[in-house]
């Protein structure tokens, strides 16, 4: 069968995130002005994408009431939400891009141009994206918003970004080689095509994580869950380029120069990398059958279910080549003991989450790439509640802001953000930053200057050593050193606080086993 409309958008709109994340973690590295030079199109690009896709749905809204029923919510109309859309921003966008906002990244990351580059960028004109002023503009500078974009259509601008930024590189094909792209970014169309890949793979775990808390998958289910298992790169390529990839190869690809190679293979270290088992098709197929309500899941459908997106610091998990140094092996990339996932809980639940960096070198800008752990584990966060609000109807995560900061390993500055952030200290008036739940990244070793544990076990009023044991024991079979942390976790007052490692990879780990269930938490 064909793969459902609404799964595709899900599956593009995974894939942006993909490539938004992998882009993040190098923010240091691919300057836009490069980007845009050798592939006429930047993370700005991006962000312009997604607001002109936010026009495109707001006057489809207002004509075709199968998207009215998809996207416009109980007690929302279709004219708040068409509002919305035409006053929802580059602003907006760019924080979803970049993480931060476009002057906080810029600050951080952005280095002065050469003259040479500055040439460069010129001669390139003719390759840049050109975007709508008109369309980018919202409507009333001065309009308030009364309600914020729901999971599901930023899903879809998200996707409509995807395919804008498919559309654009068909268009260059000639112009844009993979190498050169590869070269300066770390990624290339075959990455997007594998990212598509990826999502299926992560949207199918969902569909029979479904399955476990309904204990039964209807026939159309079934289907799309093989259907999405033997989705490969052939038929993501095709989505990516237009054509199947030997078509493309034929028609556009040129030999590489020594020069280029050379270039090429300065630069591995930027690449991206993939998960070879989730890119392979999965040839045995889930027995979905359940003769009876107490019928326990299969153990291949328990196998599938908690496969988490591995993360590592600048390797993403996709790449247009193998690279064996790095991919995780079979044993590696095995599930957390198989724990089921909770659904989660039923209605409109709205988040207020704080992330702490905890790191004496982040809080002095010593790391070239910034701070790494800290967007690692908000774009795991994301990832988690796109895919809850996409595959449960009867709940919707929302998110009304994440608060970010970074301090030095000193006890007292750890206490004073934790009171701040869960409104025991907040200054006077300002309760926009009172969380529900905090995490807090970093010092929990055993080095002298590591004191996190310290300092939030002294403001909690309730401990929770239960979650971090358990936690502990989850880790410890994929990792033998998470057994090392002195993570804690607890309440202070009404907000929730959870220690997570320094460590990108680890601390995006923990944070994605851990969400699922503190959601139960911050319902009670």
């Amino acid at each position: 069968m064909d793969i459902p409309a609404d799964i595709i958008e899900h599956m593009n709109a995974g894939a942006f995130e993909s490539l938004c994340s992998h882009l993040r973690a190098r923010s240091d590295l691919v300057q836009n002005m490069t980007l845009m030079t050798i592939s006429g199109f930047c993370r700005n690009c991006l962000a312009k994408w997604m607001v002109l896709e936010a026009r495109k749905l707001s006057k489809q809204l207002r004509s075709d009431d199968k998207l009215t029923d998809r996207y416009i919510k109980e007690g929302e109309t279709c004219l708040d939400i068409a509002n919305t859309l035409n006053n929802w921003g580059y602003e907006d966008a760019a924080k979803i891009v970049y993480g931060c906002t476009y002057a906080e990244w810029k600050k951080r990351h952005q280095s002065k141009a050469t003259e040479e580059q500055l040439r460069l960028y010129n001669e390139s004109k003719t390759l840049h994206a050109t975007h709508d002023a008109t369309l980018l503009k919202c409507d009333d500078d001065e309009y308030q918003r009364q309600t914020e974009l729901s999971q599901a259509i930023l899903t879809r601008l998200k996707a409509g970004a995807f395919e804008s930024l498919c559309e654009h590189l068909r268009a260059r094909s000639d112009l844009v080689p993979n190498m050169e792209l590869m070269t300066i970014s770390g990624f290339c169309r075959n990455c997007l095509a594998k990212w598509l890949v990826v999502e299926a793979r992560h949207i199918s775990n969902q569909i029979v994580s479904n399955e476990v808390v309904n204990l039964y998958l209807s026939e159309n289910q079934r289907n799309i869950v093989d259907t999405l298992d033997s989705f490969g790169y052939d038929e993501a390529a095709q989505l990516v380029y237009g054509c199947t990839y030997p078509e493309w190869k034929k028609r556009h690809m040129k030999k590489a120069t020594d020069e280029q190679l050379e270039r090429y293979n300065a630069s591995k270290s930027l690449h991206a990398t993939h998960n070879k088992e989730l890119l392979a098709t999965r040839s045995q197929k889930v027995n979905y059958q359940h003769e009876t309500a107490t019928t326990k899941p299969s153990q291949a459908a328990a196998a599938q279910i908690c496969v988490p997106n591995q993360q590592n610091s600048l390797l993403s998990d996709v790449c247009c080549q193998e690279v064996d140094g790095i991919a995780p092996s079979a044993a590696e990339t095995k599930p957390l003991s198989g724990h089921k996932v909770l659904r989660p809980p039923t209605g409109s639940t709205k988040l207020t989450i704080g992330i702490l960096t905890v790191s004496d070198r982040a809080a002095a800008n010593a790391y070239e790439s910034g701070d790494l752990s800290g967007p690692m584990v908000e774009s795991t966060i994301r990832r988690i509640i796109d895919s809850f609000n996409a595959s449960f109807k009867d709940q919707d995560l929302i998110v009304n802001n994440f608060v970010k900061d970074i301090v030095p390993d000193e006890k007292a500055q750890i206490e004073e953000m934790l009171l701040r952030w869960s409104g025991k200290a907040s200054r006077q008036g300002d309760s926009s930053n009172v969380c529900n739940l905090i995490f807090t990244t970093g010092g929990t070793g055993f080095s002298p200057r590591d004191v996190t544990p310290e300092a939030t076990i002294s403001i909690l009023d309730r401990e929770c050593r239960g979650l971090m044991s358990w936690a502990s024991i989850e880790l410890t079979s994929k990792q033998p050193l998470a057994t090392l942390s002195r993570a804690a976790a607890g309440v202070c007052d009404k907000t929730i606080i959870i220690n997570l490692p320094g460590n990108p990879a680890g601390a995006a780990q923990v944070a994605e086993l851990m969400f699922p269930i503190i959601l139960h938490a911050i319902e009670d």
